[in-house]
């Protein structure tokens, strides 16, 4: 089979790229945006050689349309996209051409390619937003996405739905929970944390109260493979661990496995995107993706936090 897929410069892109690659099941094509630098494709260069690598912008219909026939996938994973949820409120524009008409395009590509089996959508727990009922969200629950990013991402999944329903689209969409795991890029949560204790240096936390679900990567590839090889289709699925961690003790945890001494300090960094919200609470019910595909996470919190301390030890 082939199976194409976007974002594979990205980290769970690439790194789920990596597995498809190794395993040697598939013919693997991915799409990267025109100006990605060499720095930007350094996650792929030792396997490179072995996938077929197109350039297209997502908000480019018509590149996007050759690549895709160019290549006739019989399977989409997209999981490419702007995902910087605190710079999509300085740039909403952007966020929505790249995420929403991208993915309009990557569709409507689709629909045109024989034999086509299934278009796997990266969503986000960031579209069920605020909810009165703090506990792990299920998939039925209505969206309230609270940014820009968020946003985008829920426009998707109605747009999805309906390509389903009206040009017979087959699809699955994943809600995963935040991921943390990555080699090449320190500025999310975690890694920022991890990174900047190794380096002795103070640590911000923005939103020391907020309760968030944390997967390692490997079970996030995990969810993606699986839903590749399922033969289940038109469904949503929540992927994460609904271990509700508290953004406070997560540094703690990290604090107390580096002997970190010194500061936490509760409050944005000075030079801060300027972000007006965030949520207080985002955490997934996975039971759903346990009960039709067999799918759990296998890391737990100190499992994944001990192997990605230890790969930023060495880098």
């Amino acid at each position: 089979m082939k199976v194409l897929i976007t974002g594979a410069t990205g980290f769970i892109g690439s790194e789920l790229t990596r597995r498809l690659v190794e395993e040697g099941k598939d013919e693997i094509g991915v799409i990267v945006r025109t100006a990605s630098s060499k720095d930007h494709m350094y996650a792929i260069s030792d396997f490179a050689s072995r996938i077929q690598i197109y350039h297209a912008n997502f908000t480019d219909w018509h590149a996007i349309k050759k690549a895709i026939s160019d290549f006739s996938p019989n399977y989409i994973i997209h999981i490419g996209a702007r995902t910087e949820v605190r710079h999509s409120f300085e740039n909403p524009h952007e966020f929505n051409e790249t995420n929403y008409l991208g993915t309009i395009n990557l569709i409507h590509a689709a629909l045109q390619v024989p034999d086509f089996k299934k278009f796997i959508f990266a969503s986000s727990m960031e579209v069920y937003g605020y909810q009165p009922e703090k506990k792990p969200f299920k998939e039925k629950l209505p969206l309230h996405p609270g940014s820009p990013y968020s946003v985008s991402k829920a426009a998707c999944e109605y747009y999805i739905e309906m390509a389903g329903k009206i040009y017979g689209l087959p699809y699955l969409i994943s809600r995963a929970c935040n991921t943390y795991g990555r080699r090449y890029n320190a500025g999310y949560i975690v890694e920022y944390i991890i990174t900047s204790m190794i380096a002795g240096k103070d640590v911000y936390l923005g939103t020391p109260d907020a309760i968030r679900d944390l997967m390692y990567v490997d079970d996030h590839v995990n969810a993606y493979y699986t839903l590749l090889r399922s033969s289940v289709t038109n469904q949503t699925f929540n992927f994460g661990t609904g271990n509700q961690k508290v953004v406070r003790e997560v540094a703690e945890l990290i604090k107390n496995k580096l002997n970190f001494s010194g500061k936490i300090i509760e409050h944005w960094p000075p030079d801060y995107p300027h972000r007006p919200t965030a949520e207080e609470y985002l955490s997934v019910d996975a039971s759903k993706a346990k009960k039709i595909l067999n799918w759990e996470p296998k890391y737990s919190i100190e499992e994944g936090l001990d192997k990605t301390i230890e790969y930023w030890k060495n880098k």
